[in-house]
């Protein structure tokens, strides 16, 4: 059976009743979209923080510490800084990623890529949601140094990863094995990845320092990186 919308006039509440049904019908589609996102992070109390000029920032510096006493400190210079709205989730699953990866070595081996996609996901996730500038990245640069200024007050989560490829190439098929089988993914090295992870509350009007050096690396592992053995 169809009925016919009440006219305005006739509602319960007027214009009110009207106002209210047309909030309630947002909020359950805004949770609808954050769902479907998989996101546990409310973006509003950082939209809030953003337009009451509520911002603060995190600066740093990234460095190898010296071997030997007269030996001097090497910044980590291109080290990756992510600032990321902190999600309960996305640390959950990565702290679960670092417990499980000496479990074996297959787990090993994979560790930094799934530590890597998880981190991705979250932040298309964020993207998808709107939520695209609440994704800040920069580099250390050559000093060792690193700064992300205006952030929105409130939680946030700090995560910085360095690369460093090794060449380490595995022995080629033979020609006959080539002509005889299709080709195979033959190793040529790989990056080791060392990645920091923190937690960081930013205060208006105050600046976050945070040290990060080849001792206090959170995780570290492998991604390998192969290519078609093929003839040249």
């Amino acid at each position: 059976m169809a009925l016919d919308p009440q006219p305005l006039a006739d509602a319960p509440s007027g214009a009110r009743g009207m106002s209210a049904r047309v909030l309630a019908a947002a909020v359950v589609l805004l949770g609808s979209v954050v769902a479907a996102h998989g996101l546990d992070v409310d973006s509003a109390p950082y939209r809030k923080a953003a337009a009451a000029g509520a911002l603060g920032a995190v600066s740093g510096r990234a460095w190898e510490e010296r071997r030997t006493p007269d030996a001097a400190e090497q910044p980590l210079a291109g080290t990756a800084v992510t600032l990321l709205p902190r999600s309960g989730v996305l640390l959950a699953r990565l702290e679960e990623i670092r417990a499980r990866a000496r479990d074996s070595e297959t787990v090993y081996r994979t560790s930094a890529t799934a530590i890597r996609r998880a981190r991705a996901a979250y932040e298309k996730d964020l993207w998808n949601a709107g939520a695209a500038d609440l994704v800040q990245t920069t580099a250390v640069d050559g000093a060792g140094a690193f700064s992300v200024a205006d952030l929105p007050a409130g939680e946030w989560m700090l995560i910085a990863t360095r690369s460093v490829f090794v060449h380490r190439p595995s022995p080629r098929s033979n020609p006959r094995e080539r002509k005889t089988y299709l080709p195979r993914l033959r190793l040529i090295g790989y990056s080791a990845v060392s990645v920091w992870l923190r937690e960081l509350t930013v205060t208006a009007g105050e600046t976050r320092v945070v040290e990060l050096s080849d001792r206090n690396v959170w995780f570290t592992g492998i991604e390998e990186e192969r290519v078609l053995d093929a003839d040249p």
